[in-house]
């Protein structure tokens, strides 16, 4: 039953393109084993698909340690100040200030950056980065503030009135 499940799941296919030398050689291959070229082309489909699922498991572990790797050294080397993880975030000129050190914003989906000027923007804020919403006084500047900025989905003026 099971035999003939699978013969059932099976296709007529045509590929276009496909290299005489390699398609020789896996021809031999089936000749060698036993096989149908098709359960030899079966197995090697397989075993691709699976090699290419795995390098893509395995970048991106590499993809994900390498970034907490480089965002510790930023922090560790750099003398700054991570603040992450937060759904809402609204900080004045004179917290900025207080903290001494350069800060970065990271993963907050909604900040509030008020009263800050450019000057600020330069000397306390190293990085914004992954914010949904970010809100800053007309007076910012926009490009300055934007080179600041890493995956921000919008950055919001608040008229003051």
């Amino acid at each position: 039953m099971s035999q003939e499940n699978n013969e059932n799941k099976k296709k007529t296919v045509t590929i276009r393109g496909v290299d005489e030398k390699i398609y020789r050689k896996l021809t031999e291959i089936a000749r060698t084993s036993g096989k149908t070229v098709g359960e030899v082309a079966n197995q090697a489909f397989r075993t691709f698909l699976d090699v290419t699922e795995t390098a893509k498991r395995t970048a991106s572990g590499v993809i994900e340690s390498g970034k907490t790797f480089i965002e510790g050294f930023k922090e560790g080397i750099g003398n700054i100040l991570v603040i992450s993880d937060i759904d809402e975030l609204s900080i004045n000129r004179e917290e900025l200030m207080e903290a001494g050190k350069p800060i970065v914003f990271r993963n907050i989906k909604r900040l509030n950056l008020v009263g800050l000027t450019n000057e600020d923007i330069d000397k306390y804020i190293q990085e914004i980065s992954g914010v949904d919403e970010l809100i800053v006084s007309p007076n910012v500047n926009k490009i300055k503030l934007s080179q600041k900025c890493r995956m921000v989905k919008r950055i919001i003026v608040q008229n003051t009135v």
